[in-house]
């Protein structure tokens, strides 16, 4: 079975990105607002669902989770030695990434906490004066809109019941930004990483100073763990 560029963008297929009013507070959370070296203030960062295991894309392709795992594993690596890796915009029809087509770095991937078959990103939209695809991708963040993004692959799929399983022999090889993903939802949505990571850990740090003096109080253990819990409920969680 011979591998192919697995590419999930839809063709044929265009929707348009809506605005989406939905609170800061759904796409950011601490878990993603670790980022490496290098990201400062000024960087612009965008957020959001990039893969999704276990079920049928617009593409009709299944990612078995434990093979998006091992892939994510391995660009984790990536970031992690160079600080990122580079996406282009739009699908290339080839497997290398072109740098002059690349307006994004990826920074951050990680499986989201509550919706476990999610794979979940932060990319870095590089500088947008410099760079004209970036300047686009900057300019649809600037209008207040989410930008689509997409995985790019090299691997085979065994059909099964008009559905494509992708199989053992997949390489993910980077994400791209593109109008119409295939991974439903898979939308990046700007937010101040930095910033926000400050106020978190404000917040984190009352919350547990307080919990010290609660445990001082003389209260019975039933009502320290009620005031703890309502304390847990009122702390900002970005």
């Amino acid at each position: 079975m011979s591998r192919i560029l697995l590419i999930e963008h839809p063709i044929g297929n265009t929707t348009s990105i809506k605005s989406n009013k939905t609170p800061l507070s759904k796409f950011v959370n601490e878990s993603a607002i670790r980022l490496p070296e290098g990201v400062g203030d000024d960087s612009i960062l965008i957020r959001g669902p990039v893969q999704r295991a276990n079920v049928e894309n617009k593409n009709n392709r299944i990612y078995p989770k434990a093979l998006l795992n091992r892939e994510m594993l391995k660009l984790q690596e990536i970031i992690g030695t160079n600080g990122g890796f580079l996406g282009e915009l739009d699908h290339p029809d080839i497997a290398t990434v072109g740098l002059q087509r690349v307006p994004i770095a990826v920074r951050k991937l990680w499986w989201d906490d509550k919706n476990i078959n999610e794979m979940y990103a932060i990319c870095e939209i590089l500088d947008p004066t410099i760079n004209p695809q970036a300047g686009i991708a900057y300019s649809i963040i600037k209008a207040g809109l989410p930008l689509g993004i997409s995985s790019r692959g090299l691997g085979s799929v065994e059909q099964k019941n008009n559905i494509s399983i992708v199989q053992e022999d997949f390489e993910m090889l980077t994400f791209d930004l593109v109008s119409d993903p295939s991974t439903h939802g898979a939308l990046l949505r700007h937010f101040r990483a930095n910033k926000i990571t400050e106020n978190i850990e404000k917040a984190l740090d009352v919350n547990s100073q307080v919990k010290k003096e609660i445990n001082g109080w003389h209260l019975a253990n039933s009502e320290k763990k009620k005031l703890k819990n309502l304390l847990d409920d009122l702390t900002i969680k970005w």
